[in-house]
């Protein structure tokens, strides 16, 4: 059984879509498994820097999925502006209570949220013509910390696979097995 799946004589327990990030954010900031591994880069600071902002920004974008339709329904021909608006404005505010609860400045929160704006935008691109989000992800990541050799582009690449496939496991495997969002 997953971890922290319900036995089947519990119910799934409604969340918000703020408990939903609340969730995910503290998974992947306080608890994300490859940040206790060895340096892939000889920059190592700022690839811990942007592999977060990988992370959240599709925490982020898997997040969106899970918007209320109540809140998507409220502009008709705007849906998807109003899913991408919800769910920051909800991401956000989860991140900031996260940072203040962590004694981190909540201002901070905006900083990252910005950081993460090239992230979400090129990865919707992306989407939208059929191609790889995390490959858009990949391009930003090599522009903002580029890797010095093939070896540790490949070590990029696996990190990026592995920062997603935990983010799916955790929304997929295990958020959404134990919770509805509502």
């Amino acid at each position: 059984m997953t971890e922290g799946a319900n036995t089947p004589d519990e119910p799934v327990r409604t969340i918000s879509l703020y408990e939903f990030y609340a969730i995910g954010i503290d998974h992947l900031v306080a608890k994300a498994p490859w940040e206790l591994v060895r340096a892939v880069s000889a920059y190592h600071g700022n690839f811990l820097t942007e592999q977060r902002c990988i992370g959240l920004s599709i925490l982020l974008l898997l997040g969106e999925e899970h918007v209320p339709a109540s809140a998507i329904q409220s502009m008709p021909k705007f849906e998807n502006q109003v899913r991408a608006s919800v769910s920051q404005a909800t991401f956000i505010r989860a991140l900031k209570h996260y940072f203040q609860q962590n004694g981190i400045e909540a201002a901070r929160a905006d900083m990252v949220l910005e950081r993460m704006q090239s992230y979400l935008a090129d990865s919707r691109t992306a989407d939208a013509e059929r191609h790889d989000p995390l490959d858009a992800m990949m391009g930003i990541l090599e522009r903002r910390v580029p890797p010095r050799t093939e070896a540790q582009r490949t070590q990029y690449e696996q990190r990026i696979e592995q920062i997603y496939q935990y983010i799916e496991e955790l929304v997929t495997g295990n958020l959404l097995k134990r919770y509805q969002i509502a």
